[in-house]
Formats: structure tokens, sequence, C-alpha cells
């Protein structure tokens, strides 16, 4: 019975384990950074689904080698930009961007987050 117990938790720590991947979805070239400071732009959509709150929010997860010591940044009213001023060259950069919005209460169902993210996009530098 120990046995079983002990393969079980085993399984269990192993499955765990494989379900975080943190790895770069899509890399995207750009332009070379001169200093450190990085700047993106973006264009949000212009129109939203029904019962949606505006102005939304993006939101930007920093992964510094690999780790998220770089914090998750939450810009509010329709952002349309953001410089990072804190850039190091020997250091790989991932940002995760995402459009984060409130739904109105009534609209949404039950048993559901009243709070809609984006799917998002990765880049990494």
């Amino acid at each position: 019975m120990k046995t079983s117990i002990k393969f079980s938790l085993l399984a269990v720590c192993i499955l765990l384990a494989a379900c975080y991947n943190d790895n770069i979805i899509a890399f995207k070239p750009g332009e070379p950074i001169n200093g450190n400071e990085i700047s993106f732009t973006w264009g949000l959509p212009t129109s939203y689904p029904e019962g949606m709150i505006r102005p939304v929010l993006v939101q930007i997860v920093v992964a510094v080698d690999g780790i998220q010591e770089g914090g998750t940044i939450i810009l509010p009213d329709n952002p349309s930009s953001f410089t990072n001023t804190v850039y190091d060259s020997d250091k790989a950069y991932r940002f995760i961007l995402k459009v984060v919005a409130n739904m109105d209460v009534q609209e949404a169902e039950p048993y559901v987050s009243d709070i809609w993210y984006s799917e998002g996009t990765t880049i990494g530098i």
C-alpha cells in the first residue's frame, strides 16, 4: 500500500513539473537596441464584445533570463505604447502583452469571471 502511494505521489509530482512551460512562443526580429531602453507600440481593436467596459488595460509580464523577476506592469486607459527603461543587453528578455478588460456583471454568465484577457503576444529579446 505504501509503495502505491509513493508511486502515485511521484507521478503527480512529475505531472505538475511537466505542466510548467514558459518558453518563447514566437520570436519576432526587430530593430537593433541601442542604449538601455526598449519601446513597444501597438494598436488596440476598434470594437470589443458587447458588455465589455472601456477603457481597457494592457498587462505586460516581464521575464528576465527566464524568470519573471521583471514583474507585471498594468497600463490603464487604452495605452498604445510602453517603454522599458531597465534593459541589459547581456540578459535575455521576454515580454508578454495582453489586453485586459472588465465585463459588465449583468452581461456575464454565472460562475464565469468578469475579467477578460486576450490571448496575448510574446516578444523575446
